[in-house]
């Protein structure tokens, strides 16, 4: 029998074991890539901290970790935050505000909150959806959406806001509504989805 590898190229012994080591190496990152270590470095320090308690040093380590959050907000509680990238740079608050706990964002996108807005306890904010796919797989690609919360909103306990929506200043959205498109400033909105309630007064009529 001859030899099997005479007048042929022999594979490199490097490039067997390369490729097997860089694909898992880039799954690895991909797997690592919603780690955020100094969310979690903050997570476990929160453990410490009761809810509705040291509210001030709380709202100053969100703004160590690169949270940007204006001046006179309280942030009452645990912010559950979730996406890829640097995501404490999607999400911008305002002065005066107070968000309560458990809030979920959703930080694929940008969340921005105005001023003196007022969030209550397991309020959602989502900015990710995706396309109806085909029949096998109706879950399609991913589209991402920022929302917009403008001054002096009120959000009620257990409000979900989906991707692309703007909260019209001055409104209020009742508890447990999901709203799905924008709301107008000063108005009540509630249901599900989240429907016209009525017009609210504006400092000039009241």
């Amino acid at each position: 029998m001859g030899v099997p590898w005479i007048g042929k190229s022999v594979p490199s012994a490097v490039d067997l074991s390369h490729r097997p080591i860089k694909r898992w190496g880039s799954v690895l990152l991909e797997d690592l890539e919603g780690l955020h270590p100094r969310l979690r470095l903050l997570a476990l320090i929160e453990i410490l901290l009761p809810h509705f308690a040291f509210n001030r040093l709380r709202t100053s380590m969100y703004r160590m970790a690169g949270f940007r959050i204006g001046r006179g907000t309280m942030v009452l509680g645990h912010l559950e935050c979730s996406g890829q990238g640097r995501i404490w740079e999607k999400l911008v608050v305002g002065e005066r505000c107070q968000l309560t706990s458990p809030l979920y964002l959703d930080l694929m996108d940008r969340v921005t909150i105005g001023d003196d807005v007022a969030v209550a306890h397991h309020v959602k904010l989502i900015t990710t959806n995706h396309q109806i796919g085909p029949a096998h797989h109706r879950c399609g690609a991913m589209q991402c959406t920022p929302i917009v919360i403008e001054n002096g909103v009120w959000i009620g306990a257990a409000a979900i806001i989906l991707p692309g929506v703007t909260v019209g200043a001055g409104s209020v959205v009742a508890a447990g509504a999901v709203v799905t498109k924008a709301v107008e400033p000063n108005t009540l909105v509630g249901g599900v989805p989240a429907r016209l309630i009525r017009q609210l007064p504006t400092e000039s009529s009241v």
